[in-house]
């Protein structure tokens, strides 16, 4: 398993032309297809912005995710009904909808890299527009015990995928303190 220098990783705009995603696993089927088959025309049609960790200046994609926007529903939010959301059908979210690091690089500490570039973006955004949240939805097990450690909230239980979410006041006051 090749050891990596997360100084040395290099998060980019996907490019199909210059980024090779053919050799990428992750071991996940769904999140390998939608690398493999759907970032290029979901980005073409901007409905996902896909960026890709690279080491240096290499083009092979060693982890990579996607945001959209969206709303979800506030009936799904635990005390949503006790919060200023109780006005509200659906809150405004960031939602990374695909995230995933090739298995020859897990547990290193890309995916929290890759976490951490997702929470500056987030941040950006939200100098320019209004939300509540960065939400995701689990895969499986695995990951909801890595998002939960990672101070991740369920907000939709009663599935073996829970959908996630971490607000985006906590976003902001992690990004601050580690600029």
């Amino acid at each position: 398993m090749p050891k990596i220098d997360l100084a040395q990783v290099d998060i980019r705009p996907f490019d199909d032309s210059l980024t090779v995603i053919n050799r990428f696993d992750c071991g996940k089927k769904p999140i390998n297809q939608f690398l493999k088959n759907k970032a290029k025309k979901a980005g073409r049609r901007m409905e996902h912005r896909v960026f890709c960790a690279h080491l240096g200046s290499s083009s092979e994609c060693i982890g990579y995710y996607a945001l959209q926007l969206e709303s979800d529903s506030v009936s799904d939010f635990p005390g949503g009904d006790k919060t200023y959301l109780k006005n509200y059908t659906a809150f405004p979210a960031v939602h990374m909808a695909f995230v995933g690091v090739h298995e020859h690089y897990r547990r290193q500490g890309l995916g929290t890299y890759l976490l951490m570039d997702v929470f500056s973006k987030v941040a950006a955004i939200s100098d320019h527009a209004g939300f509540y949240a960065l939400t995701l939805q689990s895969l499986d097990e695995e990951s909801t015990a890595f998002y939960e450690s990672l101070n991740f909230t369920i907000y939709s239980e009663g599935s073996k995928q829970p959908k996630m979410l971490y607000p985006l006041e906590d976003i902001l006051t992690l990004v601050r303190a580690s600029s």
